[in-house]
């Protein structure tokens, strides 16, 4: 009977180091996963152009989640651009006595007649 004990705490003591270390290593790459996402600080300089991608698809909110859109089975991670940012970049630009352009760059826009009609309505806006 005290072998089995033995046995039993030293299995149980395994796998409760296994659990801690395992644990601790995705919580490392939680956090280091976490802190690539860290926003920079642009400087912007007189005669400036700003520069919109729009091929990736285009939802109403993008989400700042870093996980929302990642797949864990092939490490992968399915961007997508956030209407109110794209509106939001527009509006800021027009504000910005710096910022005298908007340069798109255009091939196929995943996004409905509504988005694309914002996007045109802000364009037009900053134009004038």
């Amino acid at each position: 009977m005290k072998q089995f004990f033995k046995f039993m705490f030293a299995s149980m003591l395994g796998f409760f180091l296994t659990f801690i270390v395992i644990s601790a290593f995705f919580f490392m790459m939680i956090v280091g996963l976490a802190s690539l996402s860290s926003k920079e600080v642009t400087v912007i300089q007189d005669n400036s152009v700003l520069y919109l991608k729009l091929d990736e698809q285009i939802v109403e909110r993008a989400t700042e989640n870093p996980f929302d859109n990642f797949d864990f089975m092939s490490f992968s991670s399915e961007k997508s651009s956030g209407l109110n940012d794209i509106l939001q970049s527009i509006k800021k630009a027009k504000a910005d006595d710096k910022i005298k352009g908007i340069f798109l760059e255009l091939s196929t826009i995943p996004a409905g007649v509504a988005s694309l009609e914002e996007i045109r309505n802000a364009l037009i806006d900053f134009k004038s």
